[in-house]
């Protein structure tokens, strides 16, 4: 069973990490598993747990700019303006992946999503962790979960950790954009709309 902690039990919490464990936590948008992005049985464990295809890649969550420089090669111009406009915030940029990042996080691809939450239990846990390949916190195909008692009920025993942090603020989750031919492309709307993307950008 998972170890379950309150939102202001975060330095527990973060003291019983394991590198192994893959852990349950609130961001702005809905919740989300994560797991040490250097650490292949733990990145496993959330492919099983999700009952999600390893086609499908992960994201990396990240504290600040400078753990994306940690996963990324580099920041476009127009990927720098949408990360100064919108994080901390609900935005996915897709970027190409650093090579030290394992192959298993995003299913071999050149690229990778990043993204930094706007909420505060989610960021003391990557300030003290690291970078994290981060999905929802459902099973594939089903409805995203933005309360912590829900957490408890479907994954309390197949994860390590879980924060019960409430109610996430959005409930809906991030925009996701990418950079094709010198352009912004969203491949998913989500909280941050196209207009704002765009406005942000001057276009």
């Amino acid at each position: 069973m998972a170890r379950v902690f309150l939102k202001n039990e975060i330095t527990k919490a973060i003291n019983s990490y394991q590198k192994t464990d893959i852990i349950a936590f609130p961001t702005d948008t809905v919740y989300g598993i994560g797991a040490n992005i250097f650490d292949e049985e733990a990145i496993r464990k959330i492919y099983k747990t999700k009952h999600r295809s390893i086609n499908k890649p992960l994201a990396v969550l990240c504290a600040n700019k400078q753990q994306i420089l940690q996963v990324v090669n580099e920041i476009p111009k127009d990927i720098e303006l949408l990360i100064e406009q919108f994080m901390p915030g609900a935005l996915t940029v897709i970027l190409s992946k650093n090579p030290n990042v394992p192959v298993y996080v995003n299913s071999g691809l050149e690229t990778i999503g990043v993204r930094i939450p706007k909420h505060e239990v989610a960021l003391e846990i990557l300030k003290a962790i690291g970078p994290l390949a981060t999905t929802s916190a459902n099973i594939s195909g089903e409805d995203n979960i933005i309360v912590g008692e829900d957490v408890i009920e479907l994954l309390g025993s197949e994860v390590d950790i879980i924060i019960n942090g409430g109610v996430t603020e959005i409930g809906i989750p991030s925009t996701v954009v990418t950079i094709e031919n010198q352009e912004i492309k969203v491949l998913r709307e989500g909280f941050i709309s196209l207009e704002k993307i765009k406005q942000a950008l001057g276009k």
